[in-house]
């Protein structure tokens, strides 16, 4: 199994997550055992070798599961920092009070610890012998105890930190993916089969009824659109004012099939330098076309309207209600949600609403 694939299930399972924690804390007792009785330490001889290791575990739990999981991602990476150091100063004490009591227990109840201390350190047992106040006090005041108790807490923090790093790299990694494979659904809903097969046969209706200008105009309009199409198809960003004349492009050539439905495409433009990525509005316009019934004193209606740093595209449509499914646009809305995430995370909203037999679309962005 790769290391991918073990984080990925690893995430996935709480027992497994839960069981790799437990594994970390036993194999860490374990070295500081060893190195407890490895070591010349006269006290190695007696439970401390395992005891003051067991105790020196289950002080940094205490201390690194609120640490990591509470006050850094509720307090330090919020920026809320009085709470934070407040918080931070009684979990240290806390945790200083424990090694105080915890102490004071092992060598009350450890006769062989209690006399290799008399032996060798007389005046520490007697401190140990004192209240708990008196031993809490005693510690707080220990630079020895705080460079102990933080450089215990390295090791924990890297492999929790590394591995969190790994799982960024990892997202990044697929998020870059999905762009590349997005892009490549972009550019097969680019051109659509339907709207280039309407277009032409408008185009044959043109030339059959004698209208060259018309017919001019027309291929005109499709080349430029095809040729926006293609050459703007990989550009992180356009011109607000490339994709007005885009859409006006897109519109006259839709509109040649329609009968009886008006067409209004409205803009209020405060901000001409506004960029956005390229043929974003296109795939709700083609819905308006492609669901809208034409019939006597119908409308689409396309407005655009960009405020600072705001952008706004509303669309309305008349459709038929009687139909027993409304289609969400297929490859081309699909595509626009993934890019209006992959663009621009939460600064948008996509809202659809159907009145009667009206369906409206609105599209709100904040450039950055």
């Amino acid at each position: 199994m790769t290391l991918d694939a073990f984080i990925e299930k690893r995430n996935a399972s709480k027992t497994i997550r839960i069981g790799s924690h437990i594994l970390f804390w036993i194999i860490l007792f374990f070295s500081y055992y060893f190195l407890s009785k490895s070591s010349f330490d006269a006290y190695n001889r007696t439970p401390l070798s395992y005891l003051s290791p067991l105790r020196r575990i289950l002080e940094l739990i205490l201390f690194f599961y609120p640490l990591m999981y509470v006050l850094i991602p509720y307090f330090f990476e919020k920026k809320r920092w009085i709470p934070f150091i407040l918080y931070f100063t009684l979990l240290l004490f806390f945790i200083i009070f424990i090694e105080a009591i915890s102490e004071k227990l092992t060598f009350y109840y450890c006769d062989a610890c209690a006399a290799m201390a008399q032996e060798r350190d007389p005046d520490y047992l007697s401190v140990l012998q004192k209240s708990v106040l008196d031993n809490f006090l005693f510690k707080s005041s220990s630079v020895g105890l705080y460079f102990n108790l933080f450089s215990g807490l390295l090791l924990p923090i890297a492999v929790k930190s590394s591995l969190g790093y790994y799982q960024i790299h990892i997202r990044n990694l697929e998020l870059e993916k999905e762009k590349v494979q997005l892009e490549l659904n972009f550019l097969k809903a680019q051109v659509n089969p339907h709207f280039l097969f309407n277009t032409l046969n408008n185009l044959y209706g043109l030339i059959l009824h004698d209208r060259p200008d018309a017919s001019a105009e027309t291929v005109t309009r499709l080349s430029d659109y095809l040729r926006y199409s293609l050459d703007n198809a990989n550009k992180k960003s356009i011109p607000l004012s490339d994709e007005i004349t885009l859409i006006n492009n897109y519109i006259e050539l839709e509109s040649l099939r329609l009968n009886h439905t008006k067409v209004s495409f409205t803009t209020n433009v405060d901000n001409t330098t506004a960029s956005l990525p390229p043929l974003l509005f296109i795939p709700i316009i083609e819905n308006a076309f492609k669901y809208n019934v034409d019939k006597k004193e119908t409308e689409i209606r396309i407005d655009l309207s960009v405020n600072s740093n705001t952008v706004k595209l509303e669309v309305e449509n008349a459709f038929d209600k009687d139909r027993t499914k409304i289609d969400s646009g297929g490859l081309g809305l699909s595509n626009l949600k993934k890019r209006l995430d992959l663009y621009f995370s939460e600064n948008y909203t996509f809202d659809v609403d159907i009145d009667n037999s009206v369906y409206k679309v609105s599209l709100k962005l904040i450039l950055t």
